[in-house]
């Protein structure tokens, strides 16, 4: 099971205009990238 992300209304916005068709894989890519920015052995 995944956490619950909260974002305020102006971010959840700024994302969903910035993931143009599917804001769910965007949000995976963001979780991802910052996995592979964050993780040492990388």
């Amino acid at each position: 099971m995944m956490p619950d992300i909260t974002v305020s209304d102006s971010l959840y916005s700024q994302l969903d205009q910035a993931a143009e068709e599917d804001l769910e894989a965007a949000l995976w890519e963001m979780v991802y990238l910052h996995r592979r920015g964050n993780d040492p052995s990388e």
